[in-house]
């Protein structure tokens, strides 16, 4: 039935490049186009949404997983040409572990982190991090997605990315190099400047964020870079 629905226009990035989806699909998952598509809104008579505010991989993710019930990041990574290590072929690090088995894993430093949730979503995707580089572009990733999936209110979704970047923090152990703080103050930069406090609860990403920094506190205060993110308050310093 969905494909049988009117088309709607998503008018995504500077150049505000057309993308032709169901409008009745994405209703199905979000309360922000179901009530698009129910109402009297301008989009529901020009069938044409801008999301100009929008980056097109961004997008593309969150059609992806209306599509498909999931979205990829950073597939190129997932199968990189194998590097020749003294003579032996360099296995890549795999994770077949299903995020509601982790609390079986006894990580060392990051076990306060499994007390933010009880039950996290899986992925068919593999999101183990492979290098500094990696953590930057998925993590970031996953924190993008999760904030379109609060604007357009698409609940599952939205814990779905909070899952997923989740279980990146879980495997990832900063040092103190410069690169690595600047990955991490670049995202709590971006969750807490584009997510909002709630009044009688922690807003899910920015719990999530904040206690990765408090568990890995000594590490990221080496660098200038998390310093100042300390030295210039707001809500991150106040949940932290």
């Amino acid at each position: 039935r969905h494909f049988n629905s009117s088309p709607l226009t998503l008018l995504i990035g500077a150049a505000k490049k057309p993308y032709l989806v169901h409008a009745s699909l994405l209703a199905s998952n979000s309360e922000t186009f179901r009530a698009m598509c129910e109402g009297d809104w301008v989009e529901s008579n020009s069938r044409e949404v801008d999301w100009s505010e929008w980056e097109e991989c961004t997008v593309k993710r969150y059609l992806e997983w209306n599509y498909t019930g999931s979205y990829s990041v950073l597939e190129s990574s997932r199968n990189p040409k194998p590097q020749p290590v003294r003579g032996r072929r360099r296995r890549l690090p795999e994770s077949t572990v299903e995020e509601s088995h982790l609390h079986t894993l006894h990580p060392l430093t990051l076990t306060p982190l499994y007390s933010c949730f009880t039950s996290l979503p899986s992925s068919k995707h593999d999101d183990t991090i492979l290098d500094k580089g990696d953590f930057s572009a998925i993590s970031m990733a996953h924190a993008k997605i999760y904030v379109l999936a609060q604007y357009t209110n698409t609940a599952a979704l939205e814990n779905a990315a909070l899952g997923r970047l989740h279980r990146i923090l879980v495997q990832f152990i900063p040092n103190k190099d410069s690169q690595t703080v600047e990955s991490v103050t670049n995202l709590v930069e971006y969750v807490y400047a584009n997510t909002n406090a709630l009044v009688n609860s922690e807003e899910p990403m920015r719990r999530v964020i904040s206690t990765f920094c408090a568990v890995h506190f000594f590490e990221l205060l080496q660098q200038p870079a998390f310093q100042k993110l300390q030295h210039e308050g707001g809500d991150f310093v106040v949940d932290f």
